[in-house]
């Protein structure tokens, strides 16, 4: 078995994904762990309050950290410890998030990784009445030593993955993957596609025949690109005709709302290319076309 991978964990100060206190890391080689790393971390600066609540879970408070490098520092750390390889999460949307986050919030760019999560093959390869770490622990007969310590979670994380590559019959991540039909994310600059299955066809809801005329929406045609971390594309489909506005899946000379979200918005901007259906939207701007380019949050406020 050539199952090469890093998995990782964070844990987080208060409610705000982007301020993580501690981060696990466990190197696997030949399915195999042959190293583990981890360390406290201060939060960035303006979010590094502790919550009770995240205290009373993991344990670590903000005198814990006082001493610890600022996440800016640790970011550069994590990435080189990762190297090229492949980041194995229990719950990608979770730590990768938090990378995503606390990048954004110091300003600096995100990382650049390949990473696959373990909760959504563990959707697709068991039923169970929960897909939180200690049950799917539990189903590939994994140890869970210390739930919510970061090294402890990241191994336990890197235990099922390989766990399950041998039930599988898999020798690399990406095989692994391919078997539940899950495709592996990918994190660079300002760009994310998660780690999740074949996507589904979108149905255009029927029109609301009470929308009111004077909301921003109305009559406008909308399109999204990127990972929407509010609620599913399906919902926003939904939510869209429910104002009266009308959303399409591709960026034509039609399009008047282009929503983007999960782009660290500091890279959004006229020739960057965040996605391609970004692209084409400033594109069609510089043409003349009245397409106003917003982030999720904007699109939010204007529902």
């Amino acid at each position: 078995m050539s199952l090469d991978f890093t998995a990782i964990d964070f844990e987080t100060a208060n409610s705000y994904r982007g301020s993580p206190c501690s981060v696990g890391l466990v190197k696997v080689r030949d399915g195999r762990v042959v190293h583990e790393s981890g360390t406290l971390i201060r939060p960035p600066a303006g979010f590094d309050h502790f919550d009770g609540f995240n205290t009373s879970i993991h344990g670590i408070s903000a005198k814990m950290v006082a001493n610890a490098p600022r996440w800016r520092q640790v970011a550069d750390w994590i990435v080189d410890y990762i190297g090229s390889d492949i980041v194995v999460c229990h719950n990608a949307g979770f730590d990768v998030g938090v990378m995503r986050h606390a990048c954004t919030a110091d300003q600096i760019p995100w990382p650049n990784i390949d990473f696959l999560c373990m909760l959504v093959l563990a959707r697709r390869a068991f039923r169970l009445p929960s897909y939180r770490l200690p049950f799917v622990a539990a189903e590939c007969d994994v140890s869970l030593i210390s739930h919510h310590q970061a090294t402890d979670d990241a191994r336990c994380a890197a235990s099922i993955a390989v766990a399950m590559a041998r039930k599988q019959g898999a020798s690399t991540l990406a095989e692994l993957a391919g078997s539940f039909d899950v495709r592996i994310g990918h994190l660079e600059g300002g760009r994310y596609t998660p780690s999740q299955g074949r996507a589904y066809k979108l149905v255009r809801p029927d029109a609301n025949p009470d929308t009111d005329p004077d909301h921003p929406f109305y009559g406008r045609v909308l399109v999204f690109t990127g990972a929407l971390q509010s609620r599913t594309r399906q919902t926003a489909w939904e939510e869209v005709v429910m104002v009266g506005g009308i959303p399409e899946e591709r960026v034509t000379k039609r399009t008047n709302v282009l929503v983007v979200g999960d782009i660290n918005p500091a890279v959004l901007a006229p020739g960057v290319a965040t996605t391609g259906k970004a692209a084409k939207a400033f594109a069609l701007q510089d043409k003349g076309q009245d397409i106003e380019v917003m982030t999720e949050d904007d699109f939010l406020r204007s529902l």
